[in-house]
Protein backbone atom coordinates (compact mmCIF):
# COMPACT_ATOMS: atom_id res chain seq x y z
CA UNK A 1 0.00 0.00 0.00
CA UNK A 2 1.36 3.49 -0.81
CA UNK A 3 2.67 4.99 1.96
CA UNK A 4 0.57 8.36 2.20
CA UNK A 5 2.88 12.05 1.75
CA UNK A 6 3.98 13.81 4.26
CA UNK A 7 2.69 17.07 3.88
CA UNK A 8 3.72 18.77 7.10
CA UNK A 9 7.22 17.81 6.35
CA UNK A 10 6.92 19.53 2.84
CA UNK A 11 5.94 22.56 3.95
CA UNK A 12 9.30 22.78 5.81
CA UNK A 13 12.15 25.17 4.01
CA UNK A 14 14.06 22.82 1.92
CA UNK A 15 16.53 24.03 0.10
CA UNK A 16 16.19 27.42 -0.55
CA UNK A 17 12.85 27.66 -1.18
CA UNK A 18 9.21 26.45 0.49
CA UNK A 19 7.44 23.74 -0.98
CA UNK A 20 3.82 23.98 -0.53
CA UNK A 21 0.35 21.33 -1.02
CA UNK A 22 -1.44 22.62 -4.22
CA UNK A 23 -4.32 21.03 -6.08
CA UNK A 24 -4.81 20.50 -10.39
CA UNK A 25 -6.81 22.48 -11.97
CA UNK A 26 -8.74 22.37 -15.29
CA UNK A 27 -6.65 23.96 -18.40
CA UNK A 28 -8.96 26.12 -20.47
CA UNK A 29 -6.90 26.41 -23.54
CA UNK A 30 -3.19 27.69 -24.55
CA UNK A 31 -1.46 28.54 -27.60
CA UNK A 32 1.82 28.09 -29.00
CA UNK A 33 2.58 31.23 -31.77
CA UNK A 34 6.10 29.85 -32.53
CA UNK A 35 8.23 32.45 -32.12
CA UNK A 36 11.94 31.09 -33.22
CA UNK A 37 13.77 28.19 -33.07
CA UNK A 38 14.37 25.81 -29.94
CA UNK A 39 16.67 26.37 -27.11
CA UNK A 40 16.67 22.90 -26.02
CA UNK A 41 20.46 21.89 -26.88
CA UNK A 42 22.10 23.47 -23.75
CA UNK A 43 24.42 22.44 -21.32
CA UNK A 44 23.30 21.75 -17.93
CA UNK A 45 23.94 23.58 -14.91
CA UNK A 46 26.99 21.81 -12.28
CA UNK A 47 26.96 21.58 -9.04
CA UNK A 48 30.44 21.21 -6.86
CA UNK A 49 28.53 19.67 -3.71
CA UNK A 50 26.05 18.77 -1.49
CA UNK A 51 25.68 20.56 1.76
CA UNK A 52 24.11 18.76 4.84
CA UNK A 53 23.51 21.26 7.48
CA UNK A 54 22.56 20.37 10.93
CA UNK A 55 19.50 22.94 11.92
CA UNK A 56 20.67 22.83 15.88
CA UNK A 57 24.81 22.76 15.51
CA UNK A 58 25.44 24.54 11.98
CA UNK A 59 27.41 21.88 11.24
CA UNK A 60 27.86 21.51 7.29
CA UNK A 61 29.13 18.47 5.36
CA UNK A 62 29.96 18.66 1.91
CA UNK A 63 29.28 15.50 -0.30
CA UNK A 64 30.24 14.34 -3.69
CA UNK A 65 28.25 12.73 -6.81
CA UNK A 66 29.76 9.28 -5.02
CA UNK A 67 28.13 10.46 -1.58
CA UNK A 68 31.69 10.85 -0.11
CA UNK A 69 32.21 13.66 2.15
CA UNK A 70 34.82 15.80 0.67
CA UNK A 71 34.86 18.94 2.97
CA UNK A 72 33.39 19.82 7.05
CA UNK A 73 32.85 23.31 8.10
CA UNK A 74 31.50 22.91 11.71
CA UNK A 75 29.85 25.34 14.33
CA UNK A 76 27.90 28.33 12.30
CA UNK A 77 25.05 27.89 14.66
CA UNK A 78 21.15 27.47 14.93
CA UNK A 79 19.91 27.21 11.02
CA UNK A 80 17.07 28.27 9.44
CA UNK A 81 17.66 28.05 5.80
CA UNK A 82 20.55 27.75 3.18
CA UNK A 83 21.50 30.18 -0.10
CA UNK A 84 23.54 28.72 -2.57
CA UNK A 85 25.82 30.22 -5.85
CA UNK A 86 28.53 29.98 -7.22
CA UNK A 87 30.44 27.66 -5.45
CA UNK A 88 29.32 29.27 -2.21
CA UNK A 89 26.85 28.49 0.91
CA UNK A 90 25.11 31.13 3.06
CA UNK A 91 23.54 29.79 6.38
CA UNK A 92 20.53 32.21 7.80
CA UNK A 93 19.07 32.50 11.00
CA UNK A 94 16.88 35.27 12.44
CA UNK A 95 19.79 37.27 13.37
CA UNK A 96 22.45 36.39 10.93
CA UNK A 97 23.36 35.61 7.35
CA UNK A 98 26.56 33.65 7.05
CA UNK A 99 28.47 33.33 4.23
CA UNK A 100 31.08 30.11 3.73
CA UNK A 101 34.02 30.10 1.62
CA UNK A 102 34.44 27.75 -0.92
CA UNK A 103 34.32 23.84 0.45
CA UNK A 104 37.91 23.21 1.83
CA UNK A 105 38.95 26.77 1.97
CA UNK A 106 39.67 27.82 5.42
CA UNK A 107 39.00 31.47 4.87
CA UNK A 108 37.11 33.07 7.65
CA UNK A 109 33.07 33.22 7.18
CA UNK A 110 31.63 36.77 6.21
CA UNK A 111 29.04 37.00 8.76
CA UNK A 112 26.08 39.99 7.94
CA UNK A 113 23.82 40.91 10.86
CA UNK A 114 20.21 40.95 10.13
CA UNK A 115 17.44 43.38 10.81
CA UNK A 116 14.10 41.79 12.94
CA UNK A 117 11.85 39.79 10.64
CA UNK A 118 14.39 40.21 7.58
CA UNK A 119 13.50 38.61 4.52
CA UNK A 120 16.20 37.20 1.98
CA UNK A 121 15.70 37.17 -1.61
CA UNK A 122 18.10 35.21 -4.28
CA UNK A 123 18.86 37.34 -7.07
CA UNK A 124 20.62 35.26 -9.68
CA UNK A 125 22.04 37.27 -12.65
CA UNK A 126 24.32 35.86 -15.91
CA UNK A 127 27.14 36.92 -13.61
CA UNK A 128 27.36 36.53 -9.85
CA UNK A 129 24.76 35.08 -7.70
CA UNK A 130 23.50 37.97 -5.55
CA UNK A 131 21.63 37.91 -1.88
CA UNK A 132 19.14 41.04 -1.10
CA UNK A 133 18.15 41.44 2.46
CA UNK A 134 15.36 43.97 4.04
CA UNK A 135 12.25 44.22 5.90
CA UNK A 136 8.54 43.79 4.68
CA UNK A 137 8.09 47.14 6.05
CA UNK A 138 10.94 48.99 4.09
CA UNK A 139 13.74 50.21 5.46
CA UNK A 140 17.62 49.15 5.32
CA UNK A 141 18.50 46.78 2.10
CA UNK A 142 21.86 44.94 1.63
CA UNK A 143 23.13 43.48 -0.85
CA UNK A 144 25.72 40.08 -1.39
CA UNK A 145 27.52 39.09 -3.53
CA UNK A 146 28.63 35.21 -3.12
CA UNK A 147 31.39 34.89 -5.67
CA UNK A 148 33.15 37.84 -4.03
CA UNK A 149 31.77 37.08 -0.55
CA UNK A 150 31.47 40.95 -0.56
CA UNK A 151 28.27 43.00 1.43
CA UNK A 152 27.15 45.98 -0.10
CA UNK A 153 24.86 48.38 1.96
CA UNK A 154 22.78 50.60 0.04
CA UNK A 155 20.95 52.57 2.90
CA UNK A 156 24.48 52.85 4.62
CA UNK A 157 26.04 54.53 0.99
CA UNK A 158 22.69 56.56 0.74
CA UNK A 159 22.27 58.51 4.11
CA UNK A 160 25.07 61.05 4.13
CA UNK A 161 23.25 62.11 0.88
CA UNK A 162 19.79 61.86 1.56
CA UNK A 163 17.84 64.10 3.41
CA UNK A 164 15.78 61.25 5.56
CA UNK A 165 16.84 57.30 6.29
CA UNK A 166 16.28 55.88 3.50
CA UNK A 167 12.81 53.14 3.07
CA UNK A 168 13.77 50.57 0.55
CA UNK A 169 11.47 47.52 -0.28
CA UNK A 170 12.86 44.03 -1.60
CA UNK A 171 10.19 44.12 -4.48
CA UNK A 172 11.10 47.56 -6.30
CA UNK A 173 15.30 46.01 -6.85
CA UNK A 174 15.66 45.91 -10.47
CA UNK A 175 19.12 44.66 -12.05
CA UNK A 176 20.75 44.72 -15.30
CA UNK A 177 21.62 40.87 -16.63
CA UNK A 178 25.35 40.36 -15.45
CA UNK A 179 24.53 41.99 -11.82
CA UNK A 180 26.57 44.87 -12.62
CA UNK A 181 23.90 47.58 -11.87
CA UNK A 182 21.08 47.33 -9.35
CA UNK A 183 18.45 50.24 -8.72
CA UNK A 184 16.06 50.53 -5.94
CA UNK A 185 12.94 52.33 -5.05
CA UNK A 186 13.83 54.87 -1.90
CA UNK A 187 9.77 55.36 -0.85
CA UNK A 188 10.86 58.28 1.75
CA UNK A 189 13.24 60.44 -0.68
CA UNK A 190 10.92 59.75 -3.63
CA UNK A 191 13.95 59.07 -5.47
CA UNK A 192 16.11 56.02 -7.23
CA UNK A 193 19.34 54.72 -5.40
CA UNK A 194 21.74 53.03 -8.13
CA UNK A 195 24.53 51.10 -6.86
CA UNK A 196 27.76 49.24 -8.88
CA UNK A 197 28.93 46.11 -6.66
CA UNK A 198 32.53 47.32 -8.49
CA UNK A 199 31.51 51.18 -7.98
CA UNK A 200 32.12 53.34 -4.68
CA UNK A 201 29.23 56.33 -4.41
CA UNK A 202 25.60 55.60 -5.25
CA UNK A 203 24.31 57.63 -8.00
CA UNK A 204 20.40 59.02 -7.39
CA UNK A 205 18.08 59.53 -9.94
CA UNK A 206 14.23 60.92 -9.61
CA UNK A 207 11.57 58.49 -9.47
CA UNK A 208 11.03 54.66 -9.54
CA UNK A 209 12.91 52.34 -11.24
CA UNK A 210 11.54 49.80 -13.54
CA UNK A 211 14.62 48.55 -15.77
CA UNK A 212 18.31 48.56 -15.33
CA UNK A 213 20.57 48.42 -19.04
CA UNK A 214 24.45 48.56 -18.78
CA UNK A 215 24.70 52.24 -18.97
CA UNK A 216 20.60 53.57 -18.47
CA UNK A 217 18.00 53.14 -15.63
CA UNK A 218 14.08 53.30 -16.92
CA UNK A 219 12.48 55.22 -14.59
CA UNK A 220 8.43 55.74 -13.73
CA UNK A 221 6.59 58.58 -11.80
CA UNK A 222 2.73 57.55 -11.82
CA UNK A 223 0.76 61.04 -12.98
CA UNK A 224 -3.19 60.11 -12.80
CA UNK A 225 -4.23 57.25 -14.55
CA UNK A 226 -0.77 57.31 -16.79
CA UNK A 227 2.81 57.30 -15.72
CA UNK A 228 5.84 59.35 -17.19
CA UNK A 229 8.40 56.60 -17.95
CA UNK A 230 12.42 57.91 -18.60
CA UNK A 231 15.51 56.76 -19.44
CA UNK A 232 18.14 58.16 -17.34
CA UNK A 233 22.14 58.08 -17.42
CA UNK A 234 23.71 58.18 -14.47
CA UNK A 235 24.68 61.85 -14.85
CA UNK A 236 21.36 62.22 -14.69
CA UNK A 237 20.91 63.44 -17.77
CA UNK A 238 17.75 62.37 -19.53
CA UNK A 239 17.77 60.57 -22.86
CA UNK A 240 13.99 60.61 -23.25
CA UNK A 241 10.82 61.18 -21.02
CA UNK A 242 7.57 59.64 -22.33
CA UNK A 243 3.93 59.37 -21.11
CA UNK A 244 2.45 55.99 -21.42
CA UNK A 245 0.12 53.79 -19.77
CA UNK A 246 1.16 52.39 -16.46
CA UNK A 247 3.91 50.05 -16.08
CA UNK A 248 2.45 46.55 -15.09
CA UNK A 249 4.39 45.32 -11.85
CA UNK A 250 6.54 48.28 -12.61
CA UNK A 251 9.39 46.19 -14.81
CA UNK A 252 10.48 46.30 -17.80
CA UNK A 253 13.34 45.00 -19.85
CA UNK A 254 16.08 47.69 -20.79
CA UNK A 255 18.20 46.43 -23.83
CA UNK A 256 20.83 49.21 -24.78
CA UNK A 257 18.63 52.28 -24.89
CA UNK A 258 15.73 50.58 -25.80
CA UNK A 259 12.83 49.80 -23.20
CA UNK A 260 10.30 47.11 -23.62
CA UNK A 261 7.45 47.10 -21.04
CA UNK A 262 4.00 45.94 -20.63
CA UNK A 263 1.28 48.01 -19.52
CA UNK A 264 -1.87 46.83 -16.95
CA UNK A 265 -3.91 46.29 -19.79
CA UNK A 266 -2.08 44.26 -21.69
CA UNK A 267 -0.10 46.48 -24.62
CA UNK A 268 3.69 46.28 -24.94
CA UNK A 269 5.57 49.32 -25.76
CA UNK A 270 8.86 49.85 -26.95
CA UNK A 271 10.71 53.33 -25.53
CA UNK A 272 13.72 54.41 -27.08
CA UNK A 273 16.40 57.50 -26.75
CA UNK A 274 15.17 60.27 -27.94
CA UNK A 275 11.78 59.39 -27.97
CA UNK A 276 8.44 61.66 -27.32
CA UNK A 277 6.08 58.78 -27.35
CA UNK A 278 5.63 55.21 -26.78
CA UNK A 279 5.47 52.89 -30.11
CA UNK A 280 2.79 50.23 -29.40
CA UNK A 281 4.09 46.86 -30.40
CA UNK A 282 1.18 44.57 -30.25
CA UNK A 283 -1.04 43.47 -26.68
CA UNK A 284 -1.47 40.46 -24.29
CA UNK A 285 -4.76 38.83 -24.37
CA UNK A 286 -5.98 39.28 -20.71
CA UNK A 287 -8.78 37.32 -19.99
CA UNK A 288 -11.90 39.53 -19.42
CA UNK A 289 -11.83 39.90 -15.80
CA UNK A 290 -8.47 39.39 -15.35
CA UNK A 291 -5.44 41.36 -13.99
CA UNK A 292 -1.62 41.24 -14.40
CA UNK A 293 -0.41 40.90 -11.08
CA UNK A 294 3.39 40.05 -12.08
CA UNK A 295 5.65 40.66 -14.87
CA UNK A 296 9.26 38.94 -14.90
CA UNK A 297 11.86 38.98 -17.36
CA UNK A 298 13.50 35.98 -18.01
CA UNK A 299 15.70 34.06 -20.96
CA UNK A 300 18.69 36.08 -19.37
CA UNK A 301 16.49 38.74 -20.76
CA UNK A 302 14.93 37.82 -24.13
CA UNK A 303 11.52 37.51 -22.91
CA UNK A 304 8.50 39.06 -20.66
CA UNK A 305 6.37 36.84 -18.97
CA UNK A 306 3.14 38.08 -17.76
CA UNK A 307 0.87 36.09 -14.97
CA UNK A 308 -2.34 36.81 -13.00
CA UNK A 309 -4.50 34.02 -11.19
CA UNK A 310 -5.97 32.73 -14.15
CA UNK A 311 -3.67 33.14 -17.32
CA UNK A 312 0.22 33.15 -18.69
CA UNK A 313 1.35 34.74 -21.24
CA UNK A 314 5.07 35.11 -22.54
CA UNK A 315 5.90 37.73 -25.06
CA UNK A 316 9.64 38.38 -27.02
CA UNK A 317 10.71 42.05 -27.04
CA UNK A 318 9.47 43.01 -30.40
CA UNK A 319 6.18 42.31 -28.82
CA UNK A 320 4.83 39.50 -30.17
CA UNK A 321 3.25 37.13 -28.13
CA UNK A 322 5.09 33.79 -28.13
CA UNK A 323 2.36 31.40 -25.94
CA UNK A 324 -0.38 32.03 -23.80
CA UNK A 325 -2.91 30.24 -21.91
CA UNK A 326 -5.87 30.61 -18.94
CA UNK A 327 -6.87 28.29 -16.59
CA UNK A 328 -11.00 27.75 -15.46
CA UNK A 329 -9.89 28.95 -11.69
CA UNK A 330 -7.36 30.24 -9.83
CA UNK A 331 -4.34 28.87 -10.16
CA UNK A 332 -1.97 31.52 -9.27
CA UNK A 333 0.72 30.86 -11.52
CA UNK A 334 4.28 31.31 -9.97
CA UNK A 335 6.73 33.65 -12.06
CA UNK A 336 9.87 32.23 -14.02
CA UNK A 337 13.49 32.96 -12.82
CA UNK A 338 15.47 35.64 -14.94
CA UNK A 339 17.90 33.01 -16.27
CA UNK A 340 15.85 30.13 -17.50
CA UNK A 341 15.44 28.58 -20.97
CA UNK A 342 12.60 26.74 -20.46
CA UNK A 343 9.20 27.85 -18.03
CA UNK A 344 7.03 25.26 -15.85
CA UNK A 345 3.63 27.16 -16.18
CA UNK A 346 1.13 26.91 -13.51
CA UNK A 347 1.36 27.58 -9.78
CA UNK A 348 -0.41 26.66 -5.80
CA UNK A 349 -3.46 25.85 -7.86
CA UNK A 350 -2.13 23.93 -10.70
CA UNK A 351 -0.10 23.25 -13.64
CA UNK A 352 0.12 23.09 -17.33
CA UNK A 353 2.99 22.42 -19.01
CA UNK A 354 7.08 23.49 -19.71
CA UNK A 355 7.71 25.57 -22.60
CA UNK A 356 10.35 26.70 -24.29
CA UNK A 357 10.96 30.17 -23.68
CA UNK A 358 12.93 30.72 -27.23
CA UNK A 359 9.84 28.99 -29.32
CA UNK A 360 6.93 28.97 -26.74
CA UNK A 361 6.60 25.24 -27.56
CA UNK A 362 5.15 23.51 -25.54
CA UNK A 363 7.47 20.96 -24.44
CA UNK A 364 5.81 18.53 -21.45
CA UNK A 365 2.77 18.05 -19.74
CA UNK A 366 2.59 18.72 -15.96
CA UNK A 367 -1.49 18.71 -16.02
CA UNK A 368 -1.29 15.88 -13.45
CA UNK A 369 1.28 17.46 -11.57
CA UNK A 370 -0.17 18.58 -7.95
CA UNK A 371 2.86 20.39 -6.86
CA UNK A 372 6.62 20.67 -7.54
CA UNK A 373 9.01 19.89 -5.37
CA UNK A 374 11.69 21.05 -7.41
CA UNK A 375 13.07 22.90 -11.01
CA UNK A 376 16.16 22.86 -12.42
CA UNK A 377 18.24 25.59 -13.17
CA UNK A 378 17.28 26.07 -16.59
CA UNK A 379 13.59 25.10 -16.06
CA UNK A 380 13.56 22.68 -18.26
CA UNK A 381 13.66 19.98 -15.67
CA UNK A 382 11.06 19.78 -12.62
CA UNK A 383 10.57 17.22 -9.89
CA UNK A 384 6.53 16.93 -9.82
CA UNK A 385 4.36 15.39 -6.98
CA UNK A 386 1.57 13.01 -9.02
CA UNK A 387 -0.53 10.87 -6.59
CA UNK A 388 1.63 9.54 -4.07
CA UNK A 389 5.33 10.01 -5.49
CA UNK A 390 7.56 12.29 -6.75
CA UNK A 391 8.15 11.83 -10.50
CA UNK A 392 11.13 13.90 -12.99
CA UNK A 393 9.46 15.17 -16.00
CA UNK A 394 11.51 16.62 -18.67
CA UNK A 395 10.44 16.60 -23.01
CA UNK A 396 12.48 13.38 -23.09
CA UNK A 397 9.70 12.14 -20.76
CA UNK A 398 9.26 10.78 -17.24
CA UNK A 399 11.53 8.93 -14.47
CA UNK A 400 9.72 7.63 -11.07
CA UNK A 401 11.36 8.73 -8.07
CA UNK A 402 8.30 7.18 -5.63
CA UNK A 403 7.62 8.31 -2.16
CA UNK A 404 9.23 10.73 -0.14
CA UNK A 405 9.27 12.68 2.71
CA UNK A 406 11.23 15.55 1.80
CA UNK A 407 13.02 16.11 -1.34
CA UNK A 408 15.64 18.06 -3.10
CA UNK A 409 16.78 18.81 -7.33
CA UNK A 410 19.82 19.66 -7.97
CA UNK A 411 20.48 22.30 -10.95
CA UNK A 412 21.53 19.90 -12.93
CA UNK A 413 17.78 18.19 -13.02
CA UNK A 414 19.56 14.90 -12.79
CA UNK A 415 20.43 14.56 -9.15
CA UNK A 416 18.15 14.06 -6.37
CA UNK A 417 18.35 13.51 -2.36
CA UNK A 418 15.45 11.97 -1.14
CA UNK A 419 14.84 11.65 2.91
CA UNK A 420 11.86 8.96 3.61
CA UNK A 421 11.41 7.08 7.02
CA UNK A 422 14.52 8.31 8.37
CA UNK A 423 16.91 7.60 5.65
CA UNK A 424 18.95 10.40 3.21
CA UNK A 425 19.91 8.56 -0.12
CA UNK A 426 21.53 10.20 -3.15
CA UNK A 427 20.17 9.51 -6.52
CA UNK A 428 20.95 10.18 -10.29
CA UNK A 429 18.64 9.90 -13.25
CA UNK A 430 20.55 9.80 -16.75
CA UNK A 431 20.15 11.14 -19.71
CA UNK A 432 17.79 7.89 -20.71
CA UNK A 433 16.03 8.73 -17.53
CA UNK A 434 17.28 5.48 -16.07
CA UNK A 435 16.90 5.98 -12.49
CA UNK A 436 20.38 4.62 -10.32
CA UNK A 437 20.56 2.89 -7.67
CA UNK A 438 20.50 4.86 -4.51
CA UNK A 439 23.64 6.01 -2.49
CA UNK A 440 23.13 6.10 1.46
CA UNK A 441 23.74 9.49 2.68
CA UNK A 442 21.72 8.65 5.97
CA UNK A 443 25.53 7.92 7.81
CA UNK A 444 26.56 11.68 7.51
CA UNK A 445 24.00 13.42 9.08
CA UNK A 446 20.50 13.80 10.56
CA UNK A 447 17.18 12.88 8.73
CA UNK A 448 16.40 16.44 9.30
CA UNK A 449 19.34 18.25 8.13
CA UNK A 450 18.67 21.25 5.91
CA UNK A 451 20.35 19.85 2.39
CA UNK A 452 21.10 22.22 -0.75
CA UNK A 453 23.01 22.11 -3.61
CA UNK A 454 25.74 24.05 -4.06
CA UNK A 455 25.81 24.93 -8.01
CA UNK A 456 29.21 25.55 -9.72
Amino acid sequence: MPKPPNYAARRMLVGTGIVTLVFAAAVVGWRWFGGGESSLDRDRVGWEAIALVDRGTGDVTYVDADGEVTAESPGHGRTGSLYAGDGILALANSRTLTVLPEPGDDAEPVVVDLPASADIATVRTDGPTFLAAGVPTGGDVSLIDLTNRSVIDIGGLALASSPIDPKMFLATLRTNDDGSMFAIADAANFQTIVVRPDGDAPVFLADQPIAVGDELVATSQTVGLQADVSLMALDRTTKATVPTDIPAGSIGVLDGDRLTMVAVGGEVYRIESGNDTAERLGAIAVPAGAAIEWVAPTAGGERLAVGGATFVAVVDLDGRTLFTTTFSNAVDPTPPEPTWTCFPVGGPGGYHSIIDLESGEQLADLATVEELAGVSADGCRVLGHVTADAVLIDPEGTAPIGEYDRIVLGPDGATIVRVLDGETDLIVVDDDLQVGEPVSLTALGEPDDLIAFVPE
